[in-house]
């Protein structure tokens, strides 16, 4: 292929990192492995790179040979430059196969890493060791690069802290001990202790909630106006991350480079068809009520490169030309380029301004009714403790929640982790049992009824374990490596044909031809077709779209009733969570199925659900219609999480989020309201009194103040500060 158009500067800025024509493979014993295709790109002094693209795209491995920490059986050519000095390419890495010249390349890395080039890995949560304190961790840093004391690596360390946001009491705690916000902030500070003239952040916001990913989003900004990040280069395939923080946005697609330009140019006016299904493949807060059609299909094979344009099997644009071409990375306008053909005529998909406007009916009967639920957790004492300690202790994961879903009706929970979202959904299905309370169920064939007293026994004879059923939050770990995607769908029926039921149905479980087709007929529900072709498939013969789909199959090939789905998108790229979430809403139209979809994605939970429930530390405080609590949230924690959810607009302002603090555990919660210590409106009252509901039957909250008086509170606040 013919080497591309080179992204200029037109500025003329001081240039910090320089990638040109940078491709990487990978050797298997499959064969070769394209992750990286001439890649190329300059980073400017002062600037913020946003690389965006699906997973499989090369964004991570475009980190790492940055940092050139690719594994031994990469293979990369092209050259990496910073200020202007070149200090990895193919040449020097080959020259390095000799010992003397292989230790000057590696001391020479070990200089450059972290004092110029420091990273904020992927899996942060997991970034650091868990028997050593923060202070331990932190320390290694200084140690290797640098010839500091002791005084003076703390002085630097107590800095690094305070600058990522932090107190510098987390020192002496083991990472157990912090929250994930905690933890991020954490691995922030040691990427930032050398004071590096580039911080790459590989997905520093994925698997946190959306107050701790607004948290760390002000942070970054903070940093960049404070000059204590120089340049940063985020990868992320949240585009309102992307959007908040990013001056330029690089989009990459099987390993290249498809669109390179401002960030306001590359969502505004994009030139390339890939980009513009991507931003419209996830819902925005703004617009969640329109149909979201994600992008159909997946990624090449990375080992079979074919001819033409990469995402010419994908795309709703394509022509004879793409097909047996490949487009170069052209200059469209001033810092603007786009690998496409027809760059200049990007049009709208076909369904791109429909709404989804509901054709399924919502029965007025009930489904589930949820009566006083309590669900408490004891805590194990050590024998001293319980001898002495005078109140037993609890974890209080669902405390007192009333709330009823109609058949045919979608429901989503939210609220930050340690809400008691999931303990919710597992109750509900009998996998807990509940301390006090009841629910009641109505299906079609008799009501079951859950209280403290229920047994295992009953539930198994009654009807719940067929008309209930749950899609667990991730596909990579619910599916059984060892079983076809056959004997996984055919779990539950063979798991049910233990237990009398009706005996018509006994016997169609019973048949080995009756099951086959009823595996079938689940995996063509949950759009994997030609079902022949995934029937005997194993999980890691399957993307991750297709793993969730078959584990959604599991859930429907019982003709079940209620389905709780517990994040069943947070795994998903973004390109196929639509498509998945639209598979959802079509199978609950043509079934009838009702539904709770749990998630911390508020923006996915209204273009889900007909109502929303929003749970804090185990109580329930705020329920109502979808587009009630979105447009007129009522309670402070709920307008706090409305708030906190980044879009692609200048006017979202994360500093300006109405809340304090982090979440706190379940088990020393307030006397009176459970936001207490949290609550920007917070009065005497709060501390000690529990709240009582306010509002209508079809919009409540749980808040001693009504929205006049809250409105009346901020207003003295301003005031007196000002």
């Amino acid at each position: 292929m013919m080497e591309e158009e080179r992204i200029e500067n037109p500025n003329r800025e001081e240039v910090i990192l320089s990638v040109k024509n940078v491709s990487v493979e990978f050797k298997t014993y499959s064969g070769i492995v394209h992750a990286l295709s001439n890649v190329s790109f300059d980073l400017k002094q002062g600037k913020f790179l946003g690389i965006v693209g699906e997973s499989g795209s090369g964004k991570s491995t475009l980190a790492l040979s940055i940092m050139s920490l690719l594994p031994e059986n990469a293979v990369m050519r092209g050259s990496i430059y910073l200020k202007g000095t070149e200090y990895i390419s193919d040449a020097i890495i080959n020259n390095a196969k000799k010992r003397k010249a292989r230790k000057i390349l590696e001391d020479n890395l070990r200089n450059i890493r972290w004092k110029n080039i420091s990273m904020v890995f992927q899996g942060a949560m997991n970034s650091f060791n868990p028997v050593y304190t923060i202070r331990r961790q932190m320390f290694e840093v200084f140690k290797i690069h640098t010839t500091l004391n002791n005084d003076e690596i703390e002085k630097k360390v107590e800095e690094a802290l305070r600058m990522a946001g932090l107190n510098i009491s987390v020192l002496d705690m083991y990472p157990h001990e912090l929250s994930g916000g905690m933890k991020q902030r954490a691995v922030i500070a040691m990427a930032l202790s050398l004071d590096p003239d580039i911080v790459i952040a590989d997905e520093p916001t994925t698997g946190l909630d959306v107050i701790t990913q607004a948290e760390i989003i002000s942070q970054l900004k903070k940093l960049k106006e404070n000059g204590k990040i120089k340049s940063l280069i985020l990868i992320s395939h949240d585009l309102g991350v992307v959007s908040q923080l990013a001056d330029e946005v690089m989009v990459l697609y099987a390993g290249r480079v498809f669109e390179y330009g401002e960030k306001t140019t590359i969502f505004k006016n994009t030139a390339n068809p890939y980009t513009y299904k991507l931003i419209g493949s996830y819902p925005s807060i703004r617009n969640a009520k329109k149909y979201v059609e994600g992008i159909p299909g997946s990624l090449p094979d990375p080992m079979k490169i074919s001819k033409g344009c990469r995402f010419a099997d994908r795309c709703y644009m394509v022509r004879d030309v793409c097909l047996e071409k490949e487009p170069e990375l052209i200059k469209v306008e001033d810092n603007h380029y786009s690998a496409c053909f027809y760059w200049n005529s990007i049009r709208k998909s076909d369904k791109s301004d429909i709404k989804t406007e509901p054709y399924h009916v919502i029965q007025q009967s009930s489904m589930v009714e949820v009566k006083d639920l309590v669900k408490y957790f004891d805590i194990k004492e050590s024998i001293s403790k319980a001898l002495f300690e005078r109140e037993k202790r609890f974890v209080r994961a669902v405390d007192d929640i009333t709330f009823t879903i109609r058949k045919g009706e979608i429901l989503g929970v939210v609220g930050e982790s340690g809400s008691g979202k999931t303990t919710l959904g597992k109750t509900l299905l009998g996998l807990y049992s509940p301390t006090s309370g009841k629910i009641i169920y109505s299906f079609s064939n008799g009501d079951v009824e859950i209280t403290p007293t229920t047994s295992e026994t009953e539930l198994m004879r009654s009807s719940i374990r067929k008309e209930t059923q749950m899609i667990f939050q991730d596909p990579y770990d619910s599916l059984n490596p060892k079983l076809t995607v056959y004997d996984i769908v055919a779990e539950p029926i063979i798991a049910k044909r233990y237990h009398k039921g009706n005996e018509d149905e006994d016997k169609i479980y019973k048949n080995p031809l009756e099951i086959l087709n009823l595996v079938k007929i689940a995996l063509a529900k949950a759009s994997l077709k030609p079902v022949e072709n995934y029937l005997f498939r194993y999980p890691h013969e399957l993307s991750g779209g297709e793993r969730q789909r078959v584990a959604t199959a599991r859930a429907l090939v019982l003709n079940s009733e209620f389905i709780i789905a517990d994040e069943p998108t947070s795994m998903l790229d973004v390109s196929i969570r639509a498509s998945f979430m639209n598979m959802m809403k079509e199978i609950r139209s043509k079934e009838g199925i009702t539904m709770v979809y749990i998630s911390h994605d508020i923006a996915s939970t209204y273009y889900m659900s007909d109502k929303i429930l929003v749970m804090y530390l185990g109580k329930a405080v705020e329920m109502g219609s979808a587009e009630a609590i979105i447009n007129e949230p009522l309670h402070p924690y709920t307008k706090a999480l409305i708030k906190a959810i980044p879009t692609p607009f200048s006017d979202w302002d994360p500093s300006k989020i109405d809340i304090i603090g982090e979440i706190g555990n379940a088990i020393n919660v307030p006397k009176g309201c459970r936001f207490y210590n949290r609550c920007i409106y917070r009065q005497d009252i709060c501390k000690d009194t529990p709240p009582t509901a306010k509002g209508t039957e079809d919009h409540w909250y749980f808040c001693h103040f009504s929205q006049d008086e809250l409105m009346a509170i901020k207003n003295g606040q301003a005031s007196s500060n000002s």
